[in-house]
Protein backbone atom coordinates (compact mmCIF):
# COMPACT_ATOMS: atom_id res chain seq x y z
CA UNK A 1 0.00 0.00 0.00
CA UNK A 2 1.56 3.85 -1.57
CA UNK A 3 1.19 6.04 1.87
CA UNK A 4 0.19 9.72 1.56
CA UNK A 5 3.19 11.61 1.69
CA UNK A 6 3.22 14.02 4.01
CA UNK A 7 3.36 17.71 2.90
CA UNK A 8 4.52 19.51 6.12
CA UNK A 9 7.34 16.93 6.61
CA UNK A 10 9.30 17.98 2.84
CA UNK A 11 7.92 21.72 4.14
CA UNK A 12 9.64 21.39 7.33
CA UNK A 13 12.87 19.84 5.97
CA UNK A 14 13.64 22.63 3.64
CA UNK A 15 12.73 25.27 6.44
CA UNK A 16 15.18 23.49 8.87
CA UNK A 17 17.81 23.38 6.10
CA UNK A 18 18.06 26.63 4.92
CA UNK A 19 17.64 28.03 8.34
CA UNK A 20 21.05 26.34 9.77
CA UNK A 21 22.02 27.87 6.87
CA UNK A 22 21.13 31.13 7.73
CA UNK A 23 22.36 30.68 11.52
CA UNK A 24 25.98 29.84 10.10
CA UNK A 25 26.39 32.37 7.19
CA UNK A 26 28.71 34.40 9.09
CA UNK A 27 31.13 31.97 9.72
CA UNK A 28 31.50 32.43 5.54
CA UNK A 29 32.53 35.90 6.15
CA UNK A 30 35.21 36.13 8.57
CA UNK A 31 37.27 38.10 5.65
CA UNK A 32 34.40 40.83 5.52
CA UNK A 33 35.14 41.54 9.40
CA UNK A 34 38.92 40.48 9.30
CA UNK A 35 40.53 44.49 8.54
CA UNK A 36 41.23 47.08 11.68
CA UNK A 37 39.64 49.97 9.82
CA UNK A 38 35.54 48.40 9.98
CA UNK A 39 33.64 50.61 11.60
CA UNK A 40 32.03 49.82 14.65
CA UNK A 41 28.74 48.89 13.63
CA UNK A 42 25.52 51.16 13.86
CA UNK A 43 22.37 51.11 16.39
CA UNK A 44 20.84 49.50 12.88
CA UNK A 45 23.00 46.94 12.77
CA UNK A 46 23.39 46.16 16.04
CA UNK A 47 19.24 45.61 16.25
CA UNK A 48 19.28 43.73 13.42
CA UNK A 49 22.11 41.75 14.48
CA UNK A 50 20.28 40.81 17.50
CA UNK A 51 16.95 40.05 16.09
CA UNK A 52 18.90 37.88 13.73
CA UNK A 53 20.09 35.97 16.54
CA UNK A 54 16.84 35.81 18.00
CA UNK A 55 15.35 34.03 14.93
CA UNK A 56 18.07 31.84 13.93
CA UNK A 57 20.31 31.16 16.31
CA UNK A 58 19.51 27.20 17.97
CA UNK A 59 15.80 27.34 16.32
CA UNK A 60 16.82 25.77 12.90
CA UNK A 61 19.40 23.14 14.32
CA UNK A 62 16.50 21.90 16.81
CA UNK A 63 14.54 21.59 14.05
CA UNK A 64 16.25 19.18 12.07
CA UNK A 65 17.27 17.11 14.88
CA UNK A 66 13.53 16.79 15.79
CA UNK A 67 12.93 15.71 12.12
CA UNK A 68 15.37 13.69 12.22
CA UNK A 69 13.63 11.61 15.00
CA UNK A 70 10.62 11.74 12.99
CA UNK A 71 12.05 9.76 9.93
CA UNK A 72 13.49 7.53 12.43
CA UNK A 73 10.03 6.71 13.38
CA UNK A 74 8.61 6.63 9.64
CA UNK A 75 11.42 4.46 9.44
CA UNK A 76 10.47 2.16 12.06
CA UNK A 77 6.82 2.30 11.24
CA UNK A 78 7.70 1.27 7.23
CA UNK A 79 9.69 -1.83 8.34
CA UNK A 80 6.84 -2.77 10.89
CA UNK A 81 4.65 -2.85 7.70
CA UNK A 82 7.09 -4.95 5.83
CA UNK A 83 6.67 -7.27 8.65
CA UNK A 84 10.86 -6.65 9.25
CA UNK A 85 12.75 -6.98 12.45
CA UNK A 86 13.75 -3.73 13.86
CA UNK A 87 16.49 -2.34 13.71
CA UNK A 88 16.90 -5.00 10.54
CA UNK A 89 19.39 -3.13 8.18
CA UNK A 90 18.38 0.72 10.02
CA UNK A 91 22.69 0.38 11.28
CA UNK A 92 24.05 0.75 7.52
CA UNK A 93 21.87 3.79 7.45
CA UNK A 94 23.15 5.17 10.79
CA UNK A 95 27.02 4.30 9.40
CA UNK A 96 26.16 5.90 6.53
CA UNK A 97 24.98 8.88 8.14
CA UNK A 98 28.39 8.75 10.16
CA UNK A 99 30.24 8.51 7.32
CA UNK A 100 28.65 10.87 5.43
CA UNK A 101 29.25 13.42 8.40
CA UNK A 102 33.02 12.84 8.63
CA UNK A 103 33.45 13.33 5.02
CA UNK A 104 31.23 16.58 4.96
CA UNK A 105 33.58 17.76 8.53
CA UNK A 106 36.65 16.77 6.99
CA UNK A 107 36.52 18.53 3.04
CA UNK A 108 33.99 21.14 3.90
CA UNK A 109 32.35 22.38 7.08
CA UNK A 110 33.63 21.97 10.81
CA UNK A 111 30.50 22.21 11.89
CA UNK A 112 28.72 19.26 10.63
CA UNK A 113 25.57 17.38 12.34
CA UNK A 114 25.25 14.39 10.98
CA UNK A 115 27.96 12.32 12.65
CA UNK A 116 26.20 13.29 15.73
CA UNK A 117 22.78 12.43 14.28
CA UNK A 118 23.99 8.85 12.95
CA UNK A 119 25.39 8.32 16.49
CA UNK A 120 22.75 9.25 17.81
CA UNK A 121 20.13 7.57 16.09
CA UNK A 122 21.68 4.21 16.47
CA UNK A 123 21.30 4.67 20.14
CA UNK A 124 17.58 5.69 19.69
CA UNK A 125 16.84 3.21 17.08
CA UNK A 126 17.33 0.58 19.93
CA UNK A 127 15.16 2.47 22.40
CA UNK A 128 12.45 2.47 19.75
CA UNK A 129 12.45 -1.49 20.30
CA UNK A 130 11.32 -0.71 23.56
CA UNK A 131 7.85 -0.02 25.22
CA UNK A 132 6.56 3.57 25.06
CA UNK A 133 6.98 3.48 29.13
CA UNK A 134 10.77 2.72 28.32
CA UNK A 135 10.90 5.43 25.84
CA UNK A 136 9.57 8.19 28.20
CA UNK A 137 11.73 7.20 30.98
CA UNK A 138 14.51 7.69 28.59
CA UNK A 139 13.60 10.41 27.46
CA UNK A 140 13.39 11.97 30.64
CA UNK A 141 16.56 11.04 31.59
CA UNK A 142 18.52 12.85 28.47
CA UNK A 143 16.65 15.95 28.90
CA UNK A 144 17.62 15.69 32.38
CA UNK A 145 21.41 15.03 31.64
CA UNK A 146 21.21 17.44 29.11
CA UNK A 147 19.82 20.31 31.30
CA UNK A 148 22.50 19.53 33.74
CA UNK A 149 25.72 19.99 31.63
CA UNK A 150 24.06 23.26 29.92
CA UNK A 151 23.83 25.00 32.81
CA UNK A 152 27.38 23.58 33.99
CA UNK A 153 28.69 25.00 30.84
CA UNK A 154 27.27 28.56 31.67
CA UNK A 155 28.19 28.66 35.07
CA UNK A 156 31.55 27.95 33.77
CA UNK A 157 31.46 30.74 31.34
CA UNK A 158 29.94 33.35 34.01
CA UNK A 159 33.12 32.32 36.09
CA UNK A 160 35.24 32.57 33.64
CA UNK A 161 33.91 36.22 33.19
CA UNK A 162 33.95 37.69 36.61
CA UNK A 163 37.49 35.87 37.15
CA UNK A 164 39.15 37.91 33.81
CA UNK A 165 36.99 40.60 35.07
CA UNK A 166 39.35 40.69 38.43
CA UNK A 167 42.36 39.78 36.95
CA UNK A 168 41.75 42.34 33.86
CA UNK A 169 42.44 40.16 31.13
CA UNK A 170 41.92 36.32 30.24
CA UNK A 171 46.10 36.95 28.50
CA UNK A 172 47.11 38.00 31.89
CA UNK A 173 46.14 35.12 33.59
CA UNK A 174 49.25 33.38 34.63
CA UNK A 175 49.72 30.15 31.83
CA UNK A 176 49.47 27.50 33.86
CA UNK A 177 45.89 28.74 35.67
CA UNK A 178 44.59 29.74 32.06
CA UNK A 179 45.55 26.23 30.84
CA UNK A 180 43.51 24.70 33.82
CA UNK A 181 40.56 26.58 33.11
CA UNK A 182 40.13 25.94 29.29
CA UNK A 183 40.73 22.53 30.43
CA UNK A 184 38.06 22.51 33.14
CA UNK A 185 35.41 24.68 30.83
CA UNK A 186 36.78 24.07 27.38
CA UNK A 187 37.07 27.48 26.81
CA UNK A 188 39.48 29.24 24.76
CA UNK A 189 40.64 32.75 25.24
CA UNK A 190 40.22 34.01 21.53
CA UNK A 191 37.40 31.92 20.92
CA UNK A 192 34.76 34.67 19.98
CA UNK A 193 37.50 36.59 17.53
CA UNK A 194 36.06 36.63 14.14
CA UNK A 195 39.14 35.10 12.10
CA UNK A 196 39.38 34.97 8.23
CA UNK A 197 38.52 31.55 6.46
CA UNK A 198 41.61 29.61 5.39
CA UNK A 199 44.05 30.54 2.02
CA UNK A 200 43.78 27.30 0.36
CA UNK A 201 41.07 24.63 0.12
CA UNK A 202 43.62 22.14 1.62
CA UNK A 203 44.60 24.42 4.15
CA UNK A 204 40.72 23.88 5.48
CA UNK A 205 41.20 20.45 5.20
CA UNK A 206 44.63 19.89 6.85
CA UNK A 207 43.02 22.49 10.14
CA UNK A 208 40.03 20.14 10.71
CA UNK A 209 42.12 16.95 10.55
CA UNK A 210 44.54 18.59 13.28
CA UNK A 211 41.35 19.91 15.42
CA UNK A 212 39.15 16.83 14.90
CA UNK A 213 38.20 17.15 18.26
CA UNK A 214 38.92 20.88 19.58
CA UNK A 215 37.34 21.81 16.64
CA UNK A 216 33.52 21.64 15.61
CA UNK A 217 33.67 17.58 16.72
CA UNK A 218 33.65 18.98 20.43
CA UNK A 219 29.60 19.77 19.92
CA UNK A 220 29.20 16.18 19.19
CA UNK A 221 28.16 14.83 23.07
CA UNK A 222 25.91 18.01 23.35
CA UNK A 223 24.35 17.05 19.88
CA UNK A 224 23.95 13.67 21.51
CA UNK A 225 22.34 14.22 24.57
CA UNK A 226 19.79 17.05 22.40
CA UNK A 227 19.25 14.46 20.08
CA UNK A 228 18.29 11.40 22.68
CA UNK A 229 15.49 13.67 24.08
CA UNK A 230 14.19 15.40 20.63
CA UNK A 231 14.43 12.26 18.79
CA UNK A 232 12.35 10.45 20.99
CA UNK A 233 10.40 13.69 21.31
CA UNK A 234 9.93 13.62 17.45
CA UNK A 235 8.87 10.12 17.53
CA UNK A 236 6.39 10.36 20.13
CA UNK A 237 4.95 13.26 18.08
CA UNK A 238 4.62 11.30 15.00
CA UNK A 239 2.89 9.01 16.44
CA UNK A 240 1.08 10.67 18.98
CA UNK A 241 -0.94 12.01 15.04
CA UNK A 242 0.63 15.77 15.17
CA UNK A 243 0.37 15.61 11.00
CA UNK A 244 -2.72 14.52 11.30
CA UNK A 245 -6.28 16.80 11.01
CA UNK A 246 -7.39 14.68 14.48
CA UNK A 247 -4.40 16.27 15.77
CA UNK A 248 -5.38 19.04 16.28
CA UNK A 249 -5.28 19.50 20.28
CA UNK A 250 -1.98 17.88 20.31
CA UNK A 251 -0.59 20.78 18.32
CA UNK A 252 -2.77 23.50 19.61
CA UNK A 253 -1.15 22.41 23.22
CA UNK A 254 2.36 22.25 22.18
CA UNK A 255 2.09 25.92 20.12
CA UNK A 256 0.63 27.44 23.46
CA UNK A 257 4.12 25.46 25.60
CA UNK A 258 6.22 26.76 22.95
CA UNK A 259 5.03 30.21 22.20
CA UNK A 260 3.23 30.98 25.16
CA UNK A 261 6.10 29.86 27.85
CA UNK A 262 9.77 28.96 26.17
CA UNK A 263 10.31 31.86 23.53
CA UNK A 264 9.68 34.27 25.89
CA UNK A 265 12.14 32.16 27.91
CA UNK A 266 14.33 32.44 25.35
CA UNK A 267 14.27 35.91 23.94
CA UNK A 268 13.92 37.18 27.50
CA UNK A 269 17.38 35.70 28.67
CA UNK A 270 18.85 36.86 25.49
CA UNK A 271 18.07 40.21 25.41
CA UNK A 272 17.96 41.05 28.99
CA UNK A 273 20.55 38.87 30.96
CA UNK A 274 23.37 39.02 28.24
CA UNK A 275 24.11 35.96 27.25
CA UNK A 276 24.93 34.13 30.46
CA UNK A 277 22.28 30.98 29.25
CA UNK A 278 23.93 30.84 26.19
CA UNK A 279 24.14 27.48 25.81
CA UNK A 280 21.03 27.09 27.27
CA UNK A 281 19.17 28.59 25.21
CA UNK A 282 21.03 27.45 22.03
CA UNK A 283 20.50 23.78 22.16
CA UNK A 284 17.32 24.06 24.94
CA UNK A 285 14.85 27.09 24.69
CA UNK A 286 15.62 27.26 21.04
CA UNK A 287 14.86 23.55 20.73
CA UNK A 288 11.69 24.04 22.71
CA UNK A 289 10.54 26.87 20.28
CA UNK A 290 11.59 24.30 17.28
CA UNK A 291 8.74 22.20 18.56
CA UNK A 292 6.06 25.02 18.66
CA UNK A 293 7.33 25.73 14.60
CA UNK A 294 6.75 21.72 14.03
CA UNK A 295 3.11 21.68 15.37
CA UNK A 296 2.80 25.33 13.58
CA UNK A 297 3.76 24.22 10.31
CA UNK A 298 1.92 20.62 10.79
CA UNK A 299 -1.50 22.70 12.02
CA UNK A 300 -1.03 24.72 8.68
CA UNK A 301 -1.38 21.99 6.37
CA UNK A 302 -3.20 19.34 8.59
CA UNK A 303 -6.34 20.04 6.28
CA UNK A 304 -5.02 19.17 3.18
CA UNK A 305 -3.82 22.70 2.51
CA UNK A 306 -1.65 22.84 -1.28
CA UNK A 307 1.98 24.04 -0.82
CA UNK A 308 1.71 26.92 -2.97
CA UNK A 309 5.08 28.58 -4.52
CA UNK A 310 6.86 29.34 -1.31
CA UNK A 311 5.77 25.43 0.32
CA UNK A 312 6.57 24.26 -3.23
CA UNK A 313 9.90 25.97 -3.08
CA UNK A 314 10.92 24.48 0.49
CA UNK A 315 9.43 21.12 -0.41
CA UNK A 316 12.12 20.89 -3.24
CA UNK A 317 14.92 21.25 -1.01
CA UNK A 318 13.30 19.22 1.79
CA UNK A 319 13.20 16.14 -0.89
CA UNK A 320 17.29 16.90 -1.25
CA UNK A 321 17.91 17.93 2.10
CA UNK A 322 20.71 15.81 2.32
CA UNK A 323 22.22 17.52 -0.52
CA UNK A 324 21.01 20.80 0.30
CA UNK A 325 22.84 20.75 3.31
CA UNK A 326 26.31 19.39 2.57
CA UNK A 327 26.03 21.81 -0.80
CA UNK A 328 24.99 24.99 0.91
CA UNK A 329 28.32 24.55 3.09
CA UNK A 330 30.14 23.83 -0.17
CA UNK A 331 28.95 26.90 -2.30
CA UNK A 332 29.47 29.22 0.87
CA UNK A 333 33.00 27.72 0.96
CA UNK A 334 33.39 28.51 -2.84
CA UNK A 335 31.78 32.14 -2.86
CA UNK A 336 33.48 33.51 -0.11
CA UNK A 337 36.60 32.01 1.20
CA UNK A 338 39.92 33.16 0.02
CA UNK A 339 40.39 29.54 -2.02
CA UNK A 340 37.06 30.38 -3.85
CA UNK A 341 35.83 33.54 -5.17
CA UNK A 342 37.34 35.71 -1.54
CA UNK A 343 33.52 37.51 -1.88
CA UNK A 344 33.87 38.04 1.70
CA UNK A 345 36.79 40.28 1.49
CA UNK A 346 34.45 42.79 -0.74
CA UNK A 347 31.12 42.41 1.38
CA UNK A 348 31.36 45.81 3.77
CA UNK A 349 27.48 46.16 4.66
CA UNK A 350 27.75 44.91 8.38
CA UNK A 351 25.35 42.37 9.61
CA UNK A 352 23.91 42.61 5.46
CA UNK A 353 26.02 40.77 4.61
CA UNK A 354 24.62 37.37 6.20
CA UNK A 355 21.25 38.47 4.78
CA UNK A 356 22.97 38.91 1.07
CA UNK A 357 25.17 35.61 1.71
CA UNK A 358 22.03 33.41 3.06
CA UNK A 359 20.04 34.77 0.68
CA UNK A 360 22.38 34.10 -2.32
CA UNK A 361 22.76 30.62 -1.14
CA UNK A 362 19.59 30.17 -0.64
CA UNK A 363 18.07 31.09 -4.13
CA UNK A 364 20.93 28.65 -5.90
CA UNK A 365 19.50 25.62 -3.81
CA UNK A 366 15.75 26.07 -4.04
CA UNK A 367 16.83 26.42 -7.99
CA UNK A 368 18.95 23.57 -8.00
CA UNK A 369 16.82 21.42 -6.21
CA UNK A 370 13.35 22.89 -7.83
CA UNK A 371 15.08 21.97 -11.67
CA UNK A 372 17.18 18.29 -10.42
CA UNK A 373 13.45 16.95 -9.10
CA UNK A 374 11.87 18.17 -12.34
CA UNK A 375 14.52 14.69 -14.35
CA UNK A 376 14.92 12.92 -10.55
CA UNK A 377 13.43 11.33 -8.30
CA UNK A 378 16.31 11.26 -5.81
CA UNK A 379 19.05 14.62 -4.74
CA UNK A 380 22.61 13.31 -6.28
CA UNK A 381 23.41 12.55 -2.95
CA UNK A 382 20.50 10.88 -1.85
CA UNK A 383 20.78 9.02 -4.78
CA UNK A 384 24.32 7.56 -4.19
CA UNK A 385 23.42 7.09 -0.10
CA UNK A 386 20.77 5.05 -1.58
CA UNK A 387 23.04 3.56 -4.13
CA UNK A 388 25.49 2.49 -1.03
CA UNK A 389 22.70 1.12 1.37
CA UNK A 390 21.40 -1.28 -0.87
CA UNK A 391 24.44 -2.85 -1.74
CA UNK A 392 25.40 -2.71 2.11
CA UNK A 393 22.07 -4.30 3.00
CA UNK A 394 22.01 -6.81 0.25
CA UNK A 395 25.69 -8.08 1.68
CA UNK A 396 23.64 -8.00 4.99
CA UNK A 397 21.05 -10.44 3.71
CA UNK A 398 23.58 -12.87 1.51
CA UNK A 399 25.72 -13.45 4.68
CA UNK A 400 22.24 -14.84 6.55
Amino acid sequence: MQLRRIVALDVLRGMAILGTFATNAGIFLGAAYADDGVEAPSAVNSFVAAALGLVTDGKWIGLLTIMFGIGLEIQRQSAIRKGERWLGTYPWRAALLVLDGLLNYLFIFEYDVLMGYGLTGLVVAVVLVTSPRVQKWVMGIAVAVHVGVLLYMDFGFMFLDQYAAEAGDYAELPEEELARLEAEWGMGQDWMVPTEGPATYWDGVSMRWHTFWDGGRAEIPIMFMMGMGLFLVGAYLYRAGIFEESGRKLRRWVMILSFGVALPIDWGTRLFANGMLASTNRYLTSACVSIGLLALVAHFYASGRQTGVVGKMLTNVGRMALTCYIGQNLIASVLFYEWGFNLARHMRFGVWNEFIAFGFVWVILIAFSTLWLRFFKRGPVEWLWHWMYVRLSSLTAGRR
